[in-house]
């Protein structure tokens, strides 16, 4: 009975360790798993098995570690991506500013020539370089002659046009040549210069001003007429006083007509006119009846200018006059009047309408030996070869001289030392000339075949075989015998 009793105990031994060691093996084995979780697991807590024969884990040394709670960070907000500015507004615009023709005392001895000059400024905004175009258009009795640009202009005379390439306030300006017929001065009326960028257009008109004409009999002048300073442009009015005189010797009926600029009307006559018409859209006429020799009437005419105009000033007009005496000729006079003002306030100061000097026209000595520029948009590179090519050949010719002075010295040096010394010249043995030859001046400027002068071989001392000469001591009885 104790055998069977022994077996069961080494069983019971043998099951009760066995579970033993399987319990220690999966707390060993479970144990990390939940400590440490990798990514994509999920941890379990550990499966414990009711053992009799566990033993009891220590509080204080087994206590599980705790895993610190993870917070995400938020997603960051969308980027904001700012519109971009616009870009600014451009503006085309430009100043443009017509000088008046004026003929001097000249045109009355038969020179008719002029200049026009057109300034041009860009006054555009965020254009950056533009290009203003246009032409101009002269009236009946005036022809241009030439052209030239300055300043960015560019002309084509066979169109009568123009181009200018200006930056932001730039400046530019055409000058034409104008000539102006002998009797054009009675009926010449007004040109017009056109210029505009895009949409952008300006017209002004082109005047011609002459000095009084020499014609005797007959005297005529008027007004300076200067309008008050004003802030802004506006409608005015002023008077124009007209004086007519008549110088001759008989009595005669006079008139005068005015002739206005573009934006000036004629809105008053005096009582001093007889009557009056308007002979056309710039110009009217008034009857003043017979002026006796060495008498004047005098007149006051009220004029209007619209407030586009006044901002144009300065303008030029022209009043002419006339007396009829009976059996002769019309007399015909003009004076011409400039209405001026100060400027607006505030105004930009006027463009200039005096003429640049002709690009061509430009060179002096120092542009001569400076370096030639050339032609572009922006100015130009500049190029030295003909400046050194023409020192080039200044320094050869120099050179050249300089050696052939030396060549003719040193043949001079070597001829001087071929000659002779003094020691080594002989005797000149001088020959007469043949007697009974020719005497006179004649013969002495006939040459003779035998030279003047014979350089013989110097002698050896004593006497000579066969030269016949004696010693100087023989005595002379020796000779004899």
């Amino acid at each position: 009975m104790e055998a069977p009793s022994g077996r069961r105990t080494t069983r019971r031994l043998r099951a009760g360790s066995f579970v033993l060691l399987a319990t220690v093996c999966s707390l060993l084995f479970a144990a990390p798993a939940y400590a440490e979780p990798g990514e994509g697991e999920t941890s379990t807590a550990p499966v414990e098995t009711p053992t009799t024969d566990a033993p009891t884990p220590d509080p204080t040394t087994d206590a599980p570690t705790e895993v610190p709670a993870t917070t995400e960070a938020p997603p960051p907000p969308p980027p904001t991506t700012a519109a971009p500015p616009p870009p600014p507004t451009a503006v085309h615009r430009f100043k443009m500013t017509v000088s008046t023709v004026s003929l001097g005392d000249a045109y009355w001895q038969g020179d008719g020539s002029g200049e026009l000059v057109i300034a041009i400024k860009n006054t555009g905004e965020n254009v950056g370089k533009d290009t203003v175009t246009g032409f101009y258009a002269l009236p009946s009795g005036a022809q241009a002659t030439g052209a030239y640009g300055t300043g960015g202009c560019a002309v084509a005379p066979a169109a009568l046009s123009f181009s200018c390439s200006l930056p932001e306030q730039g400046l530019g300006q055409v000058v034409v040549k104008v000539d102006v017929d002998a009797g054009a001065w009675k009926t010449i009326g007004l040109g017009q210069v056109t210029a505009a960028i895009g949409p952008y257009q300006r017209i002004v008109p082109i005047s011609f001003a002459f000095t009084t004409p020499p014609t005797p009999g007959i005297e005529l002048n008027t007004s300076a007429p200067e309008l008050p300073a004003a802030a802004t442009a506006q409608d005015e009015s002023f008077q124009l006083a007209v004086r007519l005189r008549n110088t001759g010797a008989a009595r005669a009926p006079g008139a005068v007509e005015i002739v206005t600029p573009p934006g000036v009307d004629l809105v008053t006559f005096p009582s001093a006119c007889r009557s009056h018409r308007r002979i056309g859209a710039d110009r009217d006429r008034c009857e003043l009846g017979d002026i006796a020799p060495g008498k004047e009437i005098s007149a006051a005419f009220g004029m209007a200018v619209s407030a586009a105009a006044r901002a144009e000033l300065p303008l030029t007009g022209a009043v002419h006059g006339y007396l009829a005496p009976a059996g002769l000729n019309v007399l015909e006079t003009r004076y011409d009047y400039k209405i001026t003002a100060p400027p607006l306030a505030g105004a930009d100061a006027p463009l200039p309408t005096s003429a640049p000097p002709s690009p061509a026209a430009q060179r002096t000595f120092e542009t001569d030996f400076s370096l030639s520029r050339q032609s572009n948009d922006d100015g130009g590179q500049l190029s030295s070869l003909p400046i050194v090519g023409g020192l080039v050949g200044l320094v050869a010719i120099i050179v050249g001289l300089v050696v052939l002075s030396v060549r003719r010295r040193m043949r001079d040096d070597a001829k001087d030392g071929d000659e002779l010394g003094a020691d080594e010249v002989e005797d000149v043995v001088l020959v007469p000339a043949q007697s009974g030859g020719p005497t006179g001046p004649s013969a002495a400027l006939t040459r003779s075949p035998i030279p003047r002068s014979l350089t013989l071989p110097r002698l050896p001392d004593g006497p000579t075989a066969g030269s016949g000469f004696r010693d100087r001591e023989q005595p002379a009885d020796e000779d004899e015998g």
